[in-house]
């Protein structure tokens, strides 16, 4: 009886740890949709979020200043965002800072990144990177304002 009864527990416990030995299946990773509406700042702040996450290598903690500017926003609070990213890029940026740019109207934040990094301060950025989220076209005039700080330049084209 004590045999039968040993032989049931050890083929329990067999079960057990093989169940836990298990690996968990990957999460697939969810497709990161644009929204749609350019009016849609809720939707949009979550897409970003999501497309900046992505950037990130997992397992690490990173330092980020996003810069989001809402669509058809009135040229008070761009002069504002302008001022904003401009005194933090002066302040100067920790090595490994991530530094994503970000609206549903691309050329408004290439317009701002541009004034923003108009005063370039060579290296000042070395060792951090800017991503643009935005369309194509927007890319090279971004590239070349934040190049000249010493920053790396990122694209993630906005689809």
């Amino acid at each position: 009886m004590l045999r039968k009864w040993l032989l049931c527990a050890l083929l329990g416990l067999s079960v057990l740890s093989l169940a836990a030995c298990q690996q968990e299946a990957p999460k697939t990773e969810s497709l990161i949709v644009m929204p749609t509406n350019p009016g849609d700042t809720e939707g949009w702040k979550k897409y970003v979020s999501a497309v900046v996450k992505s950037y990130v290598p997992a397992g690490q903690n990173a330092r980020f200043f996003v810069t989001f500017a809402e669509a058809n926003q009135d040229a008070e609070k761009t002069a504002r965002l302008v001022e904003n990213t401009r005194n933090f890029l002066l302040r100067g940026v920790a090595e490994g800072t991530l530094l994503p740019f970000a609206s549903p109207d691309s050329a408004l934040m290439a317009d701002i990144v541009e004034k923003a990094f108009a005063e370039p301060q060579v290296d000042k950025l070395k060792g951090s990177k800017v991503l643009f989220i935005g369309k194509s076209e927007d890319q090279e005039r971004v590239r070349t304002a934040v190049t000249a700080w010493g920053a790396e330049f990122v694209f993630h084209e906005a689809r």
